[in-house]
């Protein structure tokens, strides 16, 4: 888990821009990350880190003549109460709560998977749109028990091939091309009966 998870939020991104009713719209999914952070399946230092670095971020952002002041007090006061939280949690219970391992595993290029991500992001069909290229990225990498990545680095260089075959997603284009290939072969022996 990133420490900086929580900043990846669009909650976090409202109360940058000072955009109370954006913050009103994502408190909710905010605090349900905030939650699963406090999960401490990465560990009881990593979710307490992860909690005082957004609190801290929060803090910064938080002007009293701000819109959405109110709620990025209540965010901060919700933060301090989960870092007390985690600090209590005893061992015992840390350990159930640890990743298993993963039953899949990626076998094809990480750039691949960061195709997907993006692919997914940019078709709006998680979450009717509203998830972060780092949200997404972070359970699909884990899915496959992989440790996240600047997705931002990967996808830079994806933009800066060359143009082959009618895009740079490579991987994209040729899944579109097997898939396609394996329905027109279906159809085909289903003609054939």
């Amino acid at each position: 888990m990133k420490y900086d998870i929580l900043t990846d939020t669009a909650f976090f991104r409202a109360a940058q821009s000072g955009d109370a009713d954006g913050m009103t719209a994502n408190y909710g999914n905010f605090i349900d990350k905030v939650i699963e952070v406090c999960g401490c399946t990465d560990g009881k230092t990593v979710a307490f880190a992860t909690l005082v670095y957004t609190e801290i971020e929060l803090k910064a952002l938080a002007d009293e003549g701000s819109n959405g002041y109110r709620l990025i007090e209540k965010a901060i006061a919700f933060l301090t109460d989960m870092q007390k939280m985690v600090e209590q949690m005893p061992a015992s219970e840390l350990k159930s709560m640890k990743k298993s391992e993963p039953s899949l595993k990626w076998t094809g290029g990480v750039a691949n998977l960061v195709e997907l991500v993006y692919g997914l992001v940019e078709m709006g069909c998680v979450n009717d749109g509203d998830v972060t290229i780092g949200n997404l990225g972070n359970q699909v990498f884990g899915l496959f028990g992989l440790d996240p990545i600047p997705y931002s680095r990967t996808y830079t260089n994806i933009k800066s091939r060359s143009v082959q075959n009618g895009g740079r997603a490579y991987f994209l284009t040729e899944m579109r091309q097997l898939l396609n290939e394996r329905i027109d072969q279906d159809a085909r022996i289903m003609r054939g009966r």
